[in-house]
């Protein structure tokens, strides 16, 4: 299963394909998708003042993965809180942070190809 995801162009793998046609500040198309990045291209791109671009990730992402991500981010915002004196308002701030993430992530599953 492949899905679109957004790069930054410095740290985007040599090969990837781009998926999203690329255009300048003034609308100009650069890249017309799809395209295999490659040295020259992220070059041309980078003197263009292009700093993200869109890719397609194959990383094949199963749900067990997604859900381990999420219990990843659900941890890091407990770890983030922890130092805060345990009260009610605290409980019920986390629990607002908890119910968003689930929330993104299922989002995020419905808009997977």
């Amino acid at each position: 299963m492949s899905r679109m995801i957004k790069v930054d162009l410095d740290g985007a793998p040599e090969g990837a394909v781009v998926i999203q046609d690329i255009k300048d500040s003034l609308g100009r198309l650069l890249v017309k998708a799809p395209r295999a990045l490659d040295p020259d291209l992220r070059r041309v791109l980078l003197l263009r003042g292009v700093r993200e671009i869109v890719v397609q990730d194959d990383s094949g992402n199963d749900q067990e993965e997604r859900d381990m991500m999420l219990e990843k981010e659900k941890e890091a915002v407990r770890r983030r809180f922890s130092k805060w004196p345990d009260s009610p308002e605290k409980d019920h701030v986390v629990q607002l942070f908890l119910k968003a993430l689930e929330e993104f992530a299922g989002e995020q599953n419905l808009k997977e190809p």
